[in-house]
C-alpha cells in the first residue's frame, strides 16, 4: 500500500500533467476575458512543479505543499501565480506537523487555502466570476464530509470535484467583478472563468489518480 506521501506526489504529478495538457483551452477561454495568458502560465508553473518532483521524496506532506506553492508563485507570476502559490503554501502550513493526514485535515488545509487565496485576489467572494466560485463550494463539500465522518477519500474527492465544477458552470452567467475581466462590464457574461477551470481540473486530476491506483 502508498504511503501518504507517495499518494501526495502522486497527486500532484497527476495534476500538473492535466493542467499542462490544458494549456490550450485555457488560453482560449482567457482570450475572450482576460490576457490569454492563464494557459502558458499554468503550463509554465505546473512544469516547473514536474520537474521538481524528485526533490519531493525527501520532503514531509506540509513541506511538499509548500515547496509546490513557492514553484507555482514565482513561476506564473501575477495575480494568478500568488493565489495559486500562497494556496497551496497556506495548505502545507495548515499540516506542517503531520506525518499522516484525515479528512479533518484535508477540510483545514483546504479552508486555509481557500482564505488566504480570497485576500490576496482583494476579498474574493463566490460570485466574483473567479476560481473562489469553484474553489469554495469544493472546501465547503470537504468540510461536510469531514463532519460526517462516513465517506471515503475516493468519495470525498468526488464531491468536492462535482461541486467545483458546478461553481465554474455558474461562472459563465456571472458579470465579472474582479480582475481583467471585470473591464468588461456585462460583456463578461457567457464566458466561463478559465481560474474556476483550473481548480476543477485540480480536483478531477485528483480523483482519477485516486481511482486509478485504487485508493481511498
Amino acid at each position: 500500500m502508498a504511503t501518504q506521501k507517495e499518494t501526495l506526489i502522486g497527486i500532484i504529478q497527476a495534476i500538473s500533467n492535466k493542467l499542462i495538457d490544458a494549456e490550450k483551452m485555457l488560453t482560449e477561454l482567457d482570450s475572450s476575458v482576460g490576457d490569454a495568458d492563464c494557459g502558458i502560465g499554468v503550463k509554465r508553473g505546473f512544469t516547473a512543479v514536474k520537474d521538481s518532483l524528485g526533490q519531493l521524496n525527501s520532503m514531509e506532506l506540509g513541506d511538499i505543499l509548500k515547496k509546490v506553492g513557492f514553484t507555482l508563485a514565482y513561476t506564473i507570476g501575477g495575480t494568478s501565480g500568488a493565489m495559486l502559490g500562497t494556496g497551496f503554501l497556506e495548505a502545507g502550513k495548515s499540516i506542517a506537523d503531520k506525518t499522516e493526514i484525515g479528512s479533518q485535515d484535508l477540510a483545514d488545509a483546504l479552508e486555509a487555502a481557500n482564505i488566504v487565496i480570497k485576500r490576496r485576489g482583494g476579498k474574493t467572494q463566490v460570485g466574483d466570476k473567479t476560481l473562489i466560485d469553484a474553489l469554495e463550494p469544493a472546501v465547503e463539500s470537504i468540510k461536510s464530509s469531514a463532519a460526517r465522518k462516513d465517506a471515503g477519500m475516493v468519495q470525498i474527492i468526488e464531491q468536492a470535484y462535482q461541486a467545483a465544477k458546478q461553481g465554474s458552470d455558474s461562472t459563465i452567467d456571472l458579470i465579472a467583478k474582479k480582475g481583467r475581466a471585470s473591464y468588461l462590464g456585462e460583456r463578461s457574461k457567457g464566458h466561463r472563468d478559465p481560474g474556476s477551470v483550473v481548480i476543477y481540473l485540480i480536483f478531477e486530476a485528483a480523483l482519477e489518480y485516486l481511482k486509478s491506483t485504487g485508493q481511498g
